[in-house]
């Protein structure tokens, strides 16, 4: 029985490490996961239930593994490369120079390459254009989970440091909504060449609204308290009920949107339903997960 249970462990543990592999790779979705996953084996041993535990043990082991545009992929490893904002430069004015002298074919390995460092490095890089546009969006939103400002490097050669607030969609269109200098604004990604996340941290505007929600799980055992939060309850089984008190609710709702299943808004109610029909709207669209 033992040695069945020891191989059953070991099993397991390889299809975590295949599953962190095929999450290297790329950005996918939960179903372009399993297919992928299943790819090469005899039989359809991955599914839904099975990925979300494996992903949920990388988390557990201290990899940063979000779920943005209902895709999931690594944003920081618990080790990697500590690069300097002169080294992000470097790279920066390297990928510009690449761009403008180099050919089509080398970019792209230039490209792939600048994206292998994003993946183990404390910074991320991101050139906007057409093929990391969502990429791009992606990083604007870690930041504002982060509570990190952001970069931007204009086509004509200008850079904005700014606070990232929210996404604000204008019908097939995106724009980074950002505070500079004290007041908001709306950044058409046309007139954007780069975005980068730096070190500097910001306060978020404050709500006067407290806003309570329930931790289940595994997420209740890993989950690090707020400035602004407080541990209302504890249950037997683990979970945990936690209140926050002031913080906004775009950026509380991209934050919570990240622990799927995990977390269950409670009070006050307006924000219950809210996040409620969100999340319909988003499974009704994609699938459910």
């Amino acid at each position: 029985m033992k040695n069945k249970v020891s191989s059953k462990i070991n099993i397991s543990s390889m299809q975590v490490i295949k599953t962190l592999q095929v999450l290297l790779q790329g950005n996918y979705t939960m179903n372009e996961l399993v297919d992928r996953l299943n790819f090469k084996e005899k039989d359809a041993i991955f599914n839904n239930s099975v990925v979300s535990k494996y992903i949920n043990t990388c988390r557990y082991c201290g990899i940063d593994i979000p779920k943005i545009q209902n895709k999931y992929f690594v944003a920081s490893m618990p080790f990697g490369l500590d690069l300097t904002s002169n080294d992000i430069d470097l790279l920066e004015k390297l990928q510009n120079v690449v761009k403008e002298n180099i050919i089509k074919k080398y970019c792209k390995f230039f490209d792939d390459f600048i994206e292998r460092i994003n993946k183990y490095s404390n910074k991320q890089i991101i050139k906007v254009d057409k093929s990391t546009y969502k990429m791009s969006l992606e990083l604007f939103e870690n930041a504002m989970c982060e509570r990190r400002k952001v970069k931007f490097l204009y086509k004509n050669g200008s850079e904005y440091i700014c606070t990232p607030l929210k996404l604000v969609e204008n019908g097939d269109r995106v724009f980074f909504n950002v505070l500079y200098k004290n007041r908001e604004k709306l950044i058409n990604s046309d007139r954007v060449s780069g975005l980068s996340i730096l070190s500097e941290k910001f306060f978020p505007r404050m709500s006067d609204v407290t806003v309570t929600y329930k931790m289940k799980r595994e997420l209740a055992k890993r989950y690090v308290l707020r400035e602004n939060e407080k541990i209302l309850q504890k249950f037997e089984n683990g979970d945990i009920v936690i209140s926050n008190n002031g913080e906004v609710k775009d950026i509380l709702f991209s934050r919570l949107f990240r622990y799927d299943d995990l977390c269950e808004i409670l009070t006050p109610k307006n924000y219950r339903e809210e996040f409620k029909t969100i999340l319909e709207s988003t499974l009704s669209n994609y699938g459910e997960l």
